[in-house]
């Protein structure tokens, strides 16, 4: 068990101090180590870690000191800042107190409190640059962080540092800290059922739960009592689609739902559009093999699941699982849109998406119609080792473009889904327009440089179009808007009209 015990020494007594960390009260101490036979001065108002050795008491002084013995606590593991004894002696009485008491409660409060205190003397390395006052500010949520703190740590004047950070970040370092309290705060919520605003407040390193409600409201457009009337249905989603899209639209906020981290790197792993909404979610890596065990954690009442494209090995599991709803394949985005809304009551809210999408289309094919109608268009996806021509029906991107925006398709496109094609073949077709999607610029500049490529139509009328369509996925009503919304903006539309 960790041990805690008080030393006053007067002048020429010595104690032999086993492997601990020292806390220098009063006066200085001069330590003999039995290793290395050298004599070692440690100063008033800091911690040390000795590993073994002899403290000798200063001469006409008395020695005040504490030792902390931390069982297998390693020397490497631990350095300490300055801190002054009128604010560490207190706690260290009554750690001293709590710790002779034979209550079970007791205890578990001594081992909370010593390890607070011992976090709160442990000196953090100097930070090296702003990469790494990020990713110390994300790791240290709970901690009171001021930018004269940071500013310190990053060797800085405070001007310069908020200079450097916004730079770095877009954002002053006091919203940044603010924004990482709060994203964690949603993570709290989310993912701890039944928590109290009060412990989510402690836990991000306010104490008053009234100042972190205002604060939560201000920056959230919503107060945290009800933040947590969105969640309160506890809804996981395992699937390898976006369903938490629907959700969302539904008014609902997923506990935990799937992501694509390599193909949304920067934004943990899902579209820019949903990152902000599903903020305290608990991410599931679709790339790799759902664990139940895992899901499990954020306590849900109810999961969606889809067939999953791991193997049947994993739906014994969920199919045991009185919670689990499976929805299975469907054709359009609405019809999944039913299927949750069903599930939670929500058809009334149902009706409402689909007309606001409805008209949200209609003006998105009147402002589009000149492109539209221009010509006949082909939709082709450049990846590393294949060149996608896509029909126009049977595929939710497809459909939206030819049969919901009337862009005229070529008339030799494949009947549905798509087919692999070389450059030569895409010839044949000879398309008026391209349309690039998912495709990065330089993809389709290495398909350019293929001997046939000068010779398309596309090309020689400057009619190849790449837009940054990444994201662009129209199988729920957020990921419809998003994409009509780029295509809008793409061809250089007045993108406010669409919301005239």
């Amino acid at each position: 068990m960790n041990r805690i015990t008080h030393h006053l020494l007067e002048e020429g007594e010595e104690l032999t101090a086993p492997p601990s960390i020292i806390y220098v009260a009063a006066n200085s101490v001069a330590v003999k180590s039995k290793d290395l036979s050298l004599v070692k001065t440690l100063s008033e108002g800091k911690a040390y870690w000795m590993k073994s050795g002899a403290i000798l008491s200063p001469a006409n002084k008395y020695l005040n000191i504490y030792m902390i013995e931390i069982t297998n606590m390693k020397q490497e593991e631990i350095y300490f800042t300055p801190t002054e004894p009128c604010k560490i002696c207190p706690i260290l009485d009554e750690l001293l107190l709590l710790q002779k008491s034979t209550s079970f409660l007791d205890r578990c409060h001594f081992q909370e409190k010593l390890w607070n205190l011992i976090g709160s003397m442990t000196e953090v390395q100097p930070l090296d640059d702003i990469d790494q006052t990020i990713h110390y500010i994300n790791n240290n949520s709970h901690k009171q962080l001021t930018v004269q703190d940071l500013a310190e740590k990053a060797r800085m004047t405070p001007v310069s540092f908020a200079r450097a950070f916004k730079k770095k970040t877009g954002i002053p370092p006091k919203e940044y800290v603010l924004d990482t309290k709060l994203k964690k705060a949603k993570e709290l919520i989310v993912q701890n059922k039944g928590i109290n605003i009060k412990d989510v407040a402690l836990q991000i390193g306010i104490q008053d739960e009234f100042y972190f409600s205002r604060l939560f409201k201000k920056r959230e457009g919503l107060s945290p009592s009800i933040y947590i009337k969105k969640i309160q249905d506890r809804v996981a989603v395992v699937s390898q689609l976006f369903l938490q899209d629907h959700l969302l639209s539904l008014g609902i906020q997923p506990v935990a739902a799937p992501v694509y981290p390599s193909i949304f790197p920067k934004t943990n792993g899902v579209p820019s559009y949903l990152e902000k909404p599903l903020e305290g979610t608990f991410l599931l890596n679709a790339e790799k093999t759902f664990n139940s065990k895992d899901i499990m954690t954020v306590d849900p009442d109810f999961i969606i699941k889809t067939s999953l494209h791991h193997g049947e090995q994993q739906t014994l599991t969920w199919m045991k699982n009185k919670e689990v709803h499976s929805i299975d394949f469907q054709k359009t985005w609405d019809d999944y849109l039913d299927q949750i809304a069903r599930l939670f009551g929500r058809e009334e809210a149902v009706a409402t998406i689909k007309k606001d999408m409805g008209q949200l289309e209609k003006r998105a094919k009147k402002m589009l119609r000149g492109v539209a109608r221009s010509g006949e268009w082909a939709v082709v996806w450049v990846r590393n080792e294949e060149i996608r021509l896509y029909g126009a029906s049977n595929h939710a991107c497809m459909e939206l473009l030819f049969q919901t925006l009337e862009f005229k398709p070529h008339q030799d496109l494949p009947k549905s889904g798509y087919i692999s094609i070389t450059v030569n073949e895409l010839l044949d077709f000879n398309p008026d327009k391209i349309l690039f999607l998912w495709s990065t610029k330089a993809a389709v500049d290495r398909v350019a440089k293929h001997p046939e490529w000068n010779q398309l139509k596309a090309v020689e009328n400057k009619d190849i179009y790449i837009p940054s369509s990444q994201e662009w996925d129209p199988w729920g009503p957020l990921g419809r808007k998003h994409m009509i919304e780029g295509l809008v903006s793409y061809f250089n539309l007045d993108k406010t009209l669409l919301y005239i």
